[in-house]
């Protein structure tokens, strides 16, 4: 199962449509998960027929009043996946302990590392040409029975990070 990942937004639909029509069109992704900043960019996606789970950012009020929660956690193909925007503010011990995928935002830095079995992936920005002198990026990762890879894109669909894993009974390892 394939699962678009996109952060920061930032309210640059542009930037966000281009995103995830290479993603739907190209990779052919079952969902987009959305990690803040913007949450409501996402409303303009309705039409595209895709699932869309998402949590708020630091700029939303409702992160900011607690009336959205912070985290999300998704089950697919028997994996723990858990969004956050902010990972060092709303992730917890508790929460690494039950986690395969780990997937933030908030820093506009593209990152994919693998620790302790676990996956953490944050897609970097799609707020403008260059942010925190970082280019717009978003992610991907592709879930199998065996494994899961993880991918960083350029706005043009270029892979800039890549990550193989395949499953055991303590997590995910390098493939």
């Amino acid at each position: 199962m394939k699962i678009g990942i996109v952060s920061d937004t930032h309210r640059n639909k542009e930037f966000l449509e281009k995103a995830v029509d290479w993603l739907m069109r190209k990779q052919r992704i079952a969902s987009l998960y959305h990690l803040g900043d913007d949450y409501d960019d996402v409303a303009g996606l309705a039409d595209r027929y895709i699932d869309i789970v998402q949590v708020p950012g630091v700029y939303d009020e409702r992160y900011l009043n607690n009336s959205l929660a912070h985290k999300t956690v998704e089950t697919v193909l028997g994996l723990n996946i858990i969004l956050v925007h902010w990972l060092e503010k709303d992730l917890t011990d508790d929460d690494i302990a039950v986690a395969d995928v780990v997937l933030s935002g908030h820093t506009h830095r593209h990152e994919i590392k693998l620790k302790d079995g676990v996956v953490y992936l944050n897609p970097g920005h799609l707020k403008g040409p260059l942010d925190k002198n970082m280019p717009p990026s978003f992610g991907m990762i592709d879930i199998t029975d065996t494994g899961l890879e993880a991918f960083i894109f350029d706005l043009n669909g270029k892979i800039l990070q890549q990550v193989v894993t395949v499953r055991s009974d303590s997590g995910l390892y390098r493939g």
